[in-house]
């Protein structure tokens, strides 16, 4: 299936102790079902249009890097 990843100058988000952070790893970047949610989440970190790009993914169901929140 395919997912979404937020790519910033400063890494991929990534879910990390209840929060986010970012990594240079893509494979650890929180998966997003939507651009319009992966659009959401960055901004709601600060990032804003030309701060951040969305790249879609492929990924198998059962290793989606999700939160619950």
């Amino acid at each position: 299936m395919h997912a979404y990843v937020i790519k910033t100058p400063d890494g991929y988000l990534y879910p990390f102790a209840d929060d986010v952070s970012l990594t240079d790893d893509q494979s650890l970047a929180w998966h997003f079902l939507s651009t319009r949610e992966a659009r959401e989440a960055a901004e709601s970190r600060g990032y804003y249009d030309g701060g951040f790009n969305i790249l879609r993914v492929e990924v198998e169901q059962d290793k989606m890097n999700r939160s619950d929140s």
